[in-house]
């Protein structure tokens, strides 16, 4: 009786052993795949400053982007890198500005926390707004 049982267990195992890498492998090639930290920052939205809602960040692709401070009264072109866990933003303003700061992303709550030194500035995403259609007549 012993004999004939020990091949089944084999089976068993083998069958579930199967069954689980099948699903794997079923999980695996149909997840979307993970985007990087500056895919995100583009395709998540504009990024608003959670104190100052005319303050928006549009990161428009990897490396470039643009800003405004007045709700986009005035926009301003900026160039952006990422390294580990830092972000580098340098602006076309009034004058050249190079900033550097301390990144974290938070995907679930859609935010993007900087800090630079003591400073502390949180950007919450946001879907991007529509542009205006030009009129032809």
């Amino acid at each position: 009786m012993k004999k004939k049982r020990l091949p089944i267990i084999i089976f068993i195992v083998g069958l579930v052993a199967l069954l689980g890498g099948a699903g794997y492998l079923i999980f695996k090639i149909v997840k979307q795949p993970d985007l990087r930290d500056a895919e995100y920052l583009v395709n998540a939205g504009d990024w608003v400053k959670e104190d100052a809602e005319g303050v928006i960040w549009d990161f428009t692709e990897v490396g470039k982007g643009t800003l405004t401070t007045n709700n986009h009264v005035n926009d301003y072109d900026f160039l952006w890198s990422m390294d580990g866990s830092t972000l580098k933003i340098e602006t076309k303003w009034l004058y050249d500005l190079e900033d550097e700061y301390t990144y974290s992303i938070n995907r679930g709550a859609k935010t993007l926390t900087l800090t630079s030194g003591e400073k502390t500035i949180t950007f919450k995403a946001v879907e991007k707004a529509e542009e205006p259609a030009e009129k032809t007549e």
